[in-house]
């Protein structure tokens, strides 16, 4: 089997500290903050896990496999019913008590899907990072965490 192809975000500076971050993504219902509206269906968030139909790729299973405290964490999902994924959120401390992230996205994709996926994931990643850095509710991790 192929080498899981990787793709990686620019790095990014958020105003708060890798603890205050770590927290937020750790729960998952929090990442609604940074989808835009209409972008997917059927979303069900819950602290280490959520789904939601997002066309045309189908229904996107995403869960946390792994953690290291303040550091990194691991999402692992299932996107077109056999593609496995993982996401990986870097947390580093940054002057000032401030954090600079990375968010990676490894999958093994054959040679078409790759040539399809590389400008989406590509994009996807670009947006997720601006969203991250002009977001200001890192500290208010239980608002809105109400499964819609």
């Amino acid at each position: 089997m192929a080498s899981p192809s990787r793709f990686e975000s620019r790095i990014a500076k958020i105003s708060y500290s890798p603890e205050t971050v770590y927290n937020f993504a750790s729960d998952m219902r929090n990442f609604r903050r940074f989808v835009p509206s209409g972008t997917f269906s059927n979303p069900d968030f819950r602290q280490d896990s959520c789904s939601f139909i997002v066309n045309p790729v189908g229904t996107v299973k995403v869960f946390i496999k792994d953690r290291v405290l303040s550091n990194k964490i691991v999402y692992s999902g299932n996107a077109l019913l056999q593609n496995d994924f993982d996401m990986i959120l870097d947390i580093r401390n940054s002057a000032g008590g401030h954090s600079e992230i990375k968010l990676s996205v490894e999958a093994e994709l054959n040679p078409f899907l790759l040539m399809l996926a590389k400008e989406p994931l590509d994009k996807f990643l670009e947006t997720i990072m601006d969203e991250m850095e002009k977001f200001e509710g890192w500290n208010d991790v239980s608002a809105d965490t109400e499964s819609p």
